[in-house]
């Protein structure tokens, strides 16, 4: 995939100097596709038409094109019956053909370019004119060495199957750091001696303008800095959000994807999981401007298993929100479609909108679901593995900065190459929390509720939800906790209802509402403790180990030794 803009020129000129005969643009941003066409016809003595259903064929600036232009010799503009035959493509394409053979034909060769042709190529009840008369055209440019070339600028890859060999596809990247930095900063330079404009004089504004705009086309960033004018005549930290609020849009629009908000969750709701947090932390620089200069790559992402109820999908709401970056949810059932074809593109559809968002963060929950075992029975003729295949393609080799943030419960169900060095950066297993961890959880609930923790014996009852309680390996999860504690409160308020005003949450509710729980580590034992021997081999511990406590950033302290994280 080509990475910035002087990337795709190069290309693109590569392609049209070695005379491909059909070259696929693939983008949304038709205007900045003709702008670097214009550029490279003016270069390579190039003489570049253009072609549309609405206005037949046409120049740069979307006037008719004098005859003299299309067939030589002849001066004036071309007569308005036969302009306006041309909107019918194979008229163009006719047309085209006739001037790659000419006598008089321009010297320095053409630059065909088709708008949005693929409505007349391809589908139900198509005249096969049109494809067949493109072929010819591409044919004869390709065999007789005719200096010319014939583009598509489109999105949509509609490609009919008699074009599919002559096609060479390039897409048109979207606006590099570089480019928006440029026209951010030129933009702010024109307003500035404007009396009413200001700007917030944080040098790191543009930065993170910059950081939010990328993945937006050209005209997006225009949309939302003239919305920032009109607004209030102000650049600051609100336009930094504004743009954000457009990534949404995009997510909205795609149908697969889903944008959670997570800006009121951080890292300290999540209840234990130190070391997890931990190395979280750490790759928060990754995404920073300072650790992009020291030369730290994006991280690819983390993959959580463990005992289902103990804050793996928390972890990843609260890490985007630590992180300020939008958090994207991916559902796997969603990718699949009862279309032959449709689940692999829904799948690159998706992995192309968050790449066009990013630096984001994407959670893909039970992941295990939507990704099949290859030497399992698949009854989809091959879709679920051509889906996988496509994802995992991506994992291994993705250059932008989206954070995959995937959980499973029953890791088992994963197809081995998921788990392989390479497709994430870690492989994390979330136990039954321990006594401290129950602790921390129990202390965020009861505050959650609008109790203060320092009235409530927080020690006995991380004691009451674990081992001593339950008997040996059995403990409440942090939802179960959680639910635990809402149990109670509702008990709290029925007395309230039923009597005095001043009743509140006490001890003594918490202990009744306990008795009812039966845990799912009392149910599903033989689960989890295969669950355990399976992370002693596989996996990163998620939490420390009982009695350990982190003393750097790189050690821990268990019973007195230190060990390296």
């Amino acid at each position: 995939m080509l990475r910035n803009l002087n990337d795709f020129l190069s290309e693109l000129r590569m392609l049209i100097r070695a005379r491909y005969p059909l070259v696929h643009i693939a983008t949304y941003e038709e205007d900045r596709a003709l702008v670097a066409l214009g550029a490279i016809a003016a270069e390579l003595n190039k003489k570049l038409i253009l072609w549309s259903a609405s206005r037949g064929v046409h120049n740069l600036d979307g006037q008719p094109v004098d005859r003299h232009d299309l067939v030589g010799n002849v001066e004036g503009p071309f007569p308005a019956a036969a302009q306006a035959a041309l909107s019918d493509l194979a008229s163009a394409l006719e047309l085209f053909d006739r001037m790659v053979v000419h006598k008089d034909r321009h010297k320095g060769g053409y630059l065909f370019v088709f708008l949005d042709p693929y409505p007349y190529l391809s589908g139900r009840g198509v005249n096969p004119i049109y494809s067949r008369k493109m072929r010819d055209l591409v044919i004869a440019i390709r065999s007789r060495g005719y200096h010319a070339n014939c583009l598509v600028i489109s999105q949509s890859l509609a490609i009919p199957e008699e074009l599919e060999k002559e096609v060479t596809v390039i897409d048109l990247p979207l606006p590099s750091r570089d480019e928006i930095e440029a026209h951010v900063s030129g933009l702010i330079e024109k307003l500035r001696p404007n009396r009413g404009f200001k700007v917030d004089p944080n040098p790191e504004l543009v930065t993170r303008m910059v950081d939010s705009a990328l993945g937006l086309t050209m005209a997006e960033i225009d949309n939302c800095l003239s919305k920032a004018i009109v607004d209030d005549m102000k650049f600051d930290d609100r336009d930094v959000q504004s743009i954000f609020l457009q990534k949404q849009q995009i997510v909205r629009k795609s149908g697969i994807l889903e944008y959670i908000d997570a800006r009121k969750l951080s890292l300290d709701d999540v209840g234990g999981l130190d070391l997890l947090k931990l190395w979280l932390t750490r790759r928060d620089a990754a995404f920073s401007a300072a650790g992009r200069t020291f030369g730290i790559a994006s991280p690819k992402g983390v993959l959580i298993t463990g005992v289902p109820g103990c804050g793996k999908s928390l972890s990843a709401k609260s890490v985007a929100a630590t992180w300020k970056l939008p958090l994207i949810h991916l559902d796997m059932g969603k990718v699949f479609s009862s279309l032959i074809g449709s689940s692999e593109s829904h799948m690159r559809e998706a992995i192309q909108v968050c790449e066009a968002v990013a630096p984001c963060v994407l959670w893909i929950d039970e992941i295990e679901k939507g990704l099949p075992r290859t030497h399992g029975y698949v009854g989809d003729s091959g879709t679920s593995l051509r889906v996988l295949a496509t994802f995992l393609t991506w994992l291994q080799e993705k250059e932008s900065p989206v954070f995959v943030f995937a959980t499973a419960n029953a890791i088992e169900h994963l197809p081995p190459e998921a788990l392989r060095k390479g497709r994430f950066d870690e492989i994390f297993f979330v136990d039954l929390p321990n006594h401290q961890e129950r602790l921390e959880i129990i202390d965020i609930h009861i505050r959650h509720t609008g109790r203060d923790p320092k009235n409530f014996d927080l020690d006995r009852l991380a004691t009451m939800a674990g081992p001593e309680h339950f008997g040996a390996d059995i403990a409440l999860t942090g939802a179960e906790i959680n639910s635990w504690v809402n149990e109670a409160l509702i008990a709290a308020f029925q007395r309230r209802r039923h009597g005095d005003s001043d009743v509140d949450l006490t001890m003594s509710d918490l202990e009744v509402a306990l008795e009812r729980l039966v845990p799912l580590a009392k149910m599903r034992q033989t689960e989890i403790a295969a669950m355990r021997r399976w992370a002693d081999e596989h996996a990163t511990r998620a939490s420390s180990p009982e009695g350990a406590a982190i003393v750097t950033d790189n050690h821990l302290e268990i019973d007195g030794r230190h060990l390296d994280l």
